[in-house]
């Protein structure tokens, strides 16, 4: 074919049998399969990489839980373990406080009744006679009456035995003035006092409901009344 736009060249164009546009449609489509096949089978290697990739980071996650649970397993297990120990121990020093106060209580007692016996029979002093060791004094129950227990000791010598009275006289406040009151009182029966070694004195007294007692003396007299002994004391927190 002769182009007139440009005169004096001469340019010709080949033309393609229906054979050869065949064949290069054919192979142009094998290309195209062949890559298409390619590319699937690249996608199903990757997608099952990453499906055995998925299955393995599974498994391990599966692991670490497992692990995770023998671990807070075996944690309950060692604390209820620390938890009965500590009740146990809790238990025992409980009862080892328990026997130690009652020892300690025992060892005060004990040495109370040492020194009783050894006043009796060898005070420090080196003195005999007549002794008031102890008044005890507690509230009975009712509303100012009152529980004593008075310990008389007869210390060094006992030749013979003490014969006399006990009597009482506390001092308070009653209605803003001070107040010395006698126990028993003049209608009262006496507090014998008979002992060679000694002698555990008790009973009860009431005193007026607006007295306010703050000590309290104990005086041991001679059946003629002659002054014997002794003591003055506080008057206790009741």
């Amino acid at each position: 074919m002769i182009d007139l736009n440009k005169p004096g060249e001469l340019v010709i164009k080949p033309r393609y049998s229906p054979r050869i546009k065949l064949l290069l449609a054919v192979i142009a489509a094998v290309v195209l399969l062949v890559s298409a096949g390619l590319i699937y089978n690249y996608g199903l290697n990757r997608a099952g990489f990453e499906r055995q990739s998925a299955e393995q980071t599974q498994q391990t996650l599966q692991d670490d839980m497992r692990k995770m649970r023998d671990e807070n397993h075996e944690l309950q297990e060692s604390l209820a373990r620390a938890q009965r120990t500590i009740q146990m121990d809790q238990a025992a020093y409980q009862d080892l406080d328990k026997s130690l106060k009652a020892s300690a209580q025992e060892i005060v007692k004990l040495r109370e009744e040492l020194n009783f016996y050894r006043n009796i029979i060898s005070p420090t002093d080196k003195k005999s006679g007549l002794r008031v060791q102890n008044l005890y004094i507690e509230a009975a129950g009712n509303a100012n009456q009152y529980r004593y227990k008075l310990v008389l000791i007869q210390a060094l010598k006992h030749e013979s035995s003490i014969q006399g009275r006990a009597s009482f006289e506390i001092s308070g406040v009653q209605v803003g003035e001070d107040v010395v009151l006698k126990i028993p009182a003049a209608n009262e029966r006496a507090i014998s006092v008979n002992f060679k070694y000694f002698q555990d004195i008790e009973g009860k007294f009431e005193l007026p409901r607006n007295f306010q007692p703050k000590r309290v003396k104990v005086y041991i007299t001679s059946p003629g009344g002659t002054s014997m002994a002794e003591a003055s004391y506080n008057w206790p927190e009741v």
